[in-house]
């Protein structure tokens, strides 16, 4: 039931900027289905006034029958009270509105602070627009359909208008470079704006980079050629005008060059910390025109699967897809993007199999980071398009990201940023050992002193502090509720960021003993980034940890398959052998228990696993000696394990302990 005073702040908030994300007092809830989610959306955004419940019905049930449709309206009305408690809905007659002092939506938040429009409500306003409204929410309906497409078109505009005014404040107050940054995130939503690409302009100019300046400018003439058959309008002529004058004093005449629509093409990507990365459309080489259906259903799946990945910058599919047929190189086109990377790929059909080809390259070195092959079966085509899509773009972002931390460590210690300090903290988070995680901890602190708002980063220490204590690391006391403080911080600031809401999960689940709303957070996560080995991987911990076996192999499996070469595999194999150990299939979590001690053999836990299978196998003489070799490197007690309380249960846990005790660990 809803609670709330006048003092009070609304008990739910409703994220809709971006997917649909409502949370409540005790963090995410989740919605039975789409069309109640969409009816919430709906609600929110033309709160505070009064709908029609026609208009309701029609919304999202037009194609049914009239009594029908007024049924399912009914069943979903009373579904949202039991939910959001019975203040949330104001019923007058045939008039249902949404009450703003039960839920608070940002969409009008982010309208309110459009209106004011200072720079600190414009800055705040461009940071709340995630992405398109209720991107999430598919609703095969014709009223739904027309009303969604028509308010993301005005909340884009919104957002666009919102960051060329902050660029202009930006501009006025000496800010070039922030102006820069800021005009280069409204040209990503849309690079047809043409006030977007003018502030890019004079930002450039304003750091010294006239030339530069100019350049773009050519880009901008081509861009609108090509897409609208156009030429740029009167203020954007004027201004590349003045730069032209601007650049010819500047520069002495022997080495001035002139301008022409012939100069080389110059990147209208952001040029941020993040790494960034073209998908070409992938190649038909089984000579049969009617696969070539397929190769760009996976190059965009691919690409949306990739763009969940929210440490990557992924060009869009509109922009990939135009340059097919210009005649470029892969390196002229990742020099379009100004991207680091590039993904290419072929796909050939023999007989009732395909062979998907696929390689991602460096484009500063040329140097191929990454390259593989799937043989898969020609049964149900989507079914086989969503398997190597989610298999590729799983695969690619831990290859991007192992890619970036060597760069990262290779850069002077005197020239690293909170971004470089990330991601050499990474390479130890990774590393599954006490020492390393000790190192990835101080790191992650360097980093944040330079950034404390970087959602990765907060999560990553958070789930750093979580992971010491079993790595036998030494943490200071409160490290398990700064932990859990820091991963809450993280979802707070980006409740679409699949990775932070894993970390929140387990940091939940474990630490704080909160078990289902830990399980809530880390389905979250498998349901932003369904390709995230992560968040299946620590979904199935905490399945493997609270009691759930079966599943629990499933997903740590499912983790296994998408990432075959992560770092955490010693993690998830652990999950599986303690799986395995409690459904009584002792000689499986023996297999699985060497395997994770052979990828990791610091890997305490995965010791202890494989002496408890070892002994409820039978092979009591086994399992002494891998006590013998654990204790050597690190002693641990019955006590301890009882206190890590690795199984929930308590048959299990004891069933666990006295394993141990047979194996020789001692009281």
């Amino acid at each position: 039931m809803a609670r709330t005073t006048s003092a009070s702040r609304p008990e739910f908030s409703l994220s809709l900027l971006g997917r649909c994300i409502l949370t409540g007092p005790d963090g995410a809830v989740s919605l039975p289905n789409k069309k109640l989610a969409g009816m919430l959306a709906f609600l929110a955004c033309t709160a505070p006034d009064p709908q029609p419940r026609e208009k309701l019905s029609t919304l999202l049930w037009g194609s049914h029958f009239d009594a029908q449709a007024k049924q399912n309206l009914r069943q979903a009305l009373f579904k949202l009270r039991q939910i959001l408690g019975p203040d949330a809905l104001k019923s007058e007659g045939e008039f249902v509105s949404l009450n703003a002092a039960v839920i608070a939506c940002d969409v009008s938040q982010f309208e309110r602070l459009v209106r004011e429009g200072g720079r600190g409500a414009l800055s705040a306003a461009a940071d709340l627009y995630r992405g398109r409204l209720a991107d999430d929410i598919s609703i095969g309906e014709e009223g739904w359909s027309e009303w969604i497409a028509g308010e993301r078109e005005r909340l884009s505009e919104l957002a666009l208008g919102a960051m060329v005014a902050l660029g202009e404040h930006e501009l006025s107050e000496g800010h070039a470079d922030q102006a820069l940054r800021t005009g280069q995130r409204a040209n990503a939503l849309n690079d047809l704006r043409e006030d977007s690409h003018r502030l890019i302009m004079r930002a450039l100019s304003a750091t010294g980079r006239n030339a530069e300046a100019l350049k773009y400018y050519l880009d901008v003439v081509a861009l609108l050629k090509r897409e609208l058959s156009t030429e740029p309008d009167l203020a954007t002529k004027t201004l590349a005008s003045e730069l032209r004058r601007t650049h010819t004093q500047d520069v002495p005449p022997a080495s001035a060059e002139v301008m022409s629509e012939a100069s080389p093409p110059l990147a209208l990507m952001m040029r941020g910390e993040k790494p960034s990365l073209v998908v070409l459309p992938f190649r038909n080489m089984s000579g049969e025109p009617e696969q070539d259906y397929f190769a760009d259903g996976v190059t965009e799946d691919i690409i949306t699967a990739l763009s969940r990945f929210r440490e990557l910058v992924v060009i869009a599919r509109g922009s990939s897809f135009a340059l097919r047929d210009k005649g470029m190189t892969s390196g002229q086109i990742a020099q379009h993007f100004g991207v680091q990377y590039v993904l290419s790929g072929r796909i050939r059909k023999a007989g009732n199999r395909i062979r998907v080809s696929a390689e991602l390259t460096h484009t500063g070195s040329e140097a191929q980071v990454w390259s593989d092959r799937y043989d898969r079966p020609l049964t149900d085509i989507f079914d086989l398009q969503d398997d190597v899509s989610s298999s590729v773009a799983a695969v690619v972002d831990p290859a991007v990201r192992g890619a970036e931390i060597e760069r990262a460590r290779r850069k002077p210690l005197t020239d690293l940023s909170a971004y470089d300090l990330y991601l050499r903290a990474l390479h130890h988070l990774w590393g599954g050992t006490r020492d390393d995680v000790t190192k990835a901890i101080d790191l992650l602190r360097q980093s944040l002193r330079l950034d404390q708002a970087r959602t990765p980063t907060l999560a990553a220490l958070a789930w750093g502090l979580v992971m010491a204590p079993p790595l036998g690391a030494h943490t200071p006391p409160g490290a398990t509720t700064e932990a859990l403080g820091l991963a809450r911080r993280a979802v707070e600031q980006d409740g679409t960021d699949a990775f932070a809401h894993a970390v929140y999960g387990f940091t939940l689940f474990g630490p704080a003993g909160d078990n289902d709303q830990g399980r809530v957070h880390a389905s979250e996560a498998v349901s932003l980034n369904p390709s995230s080995a992560f968040a299946w991987g620590v979904l199935g911990m905490i399945d493997s940890m609270g009691g759930d076996y079966e599943n629990a192999v499933v997903c740590l499996h499912r983790s296994l398959v998408l990432s075959p070469y992560d770092s955490m595999l010693h993690l998830w194999m652990t999950g599986l052998t303690a799986s395995y150990f409690a459904l009584g299939r002792h000689e499986d979590g023996i297999a699985w228990a060497r395997k994770s001690v052979r990828h990791n053999p610091g890997n305490g836990t995965g010791h202890r696993m494989l002496a408890a299978n070892l002994v409820a196998a039978g092979r009591l003489e086994e399992a002494r000696e891998v006590t013998q070799r654990r204790d050597a490197a690190q002693k641990t007690t019955i006590r301890d394990l009882r206190a890590m309380r690795f199984f929930k249960q308590n048959d299990v846990l004891e069933r666990y302990l006295s394993a141990q005790q047979a194996a020789g660990v001692a009281d």
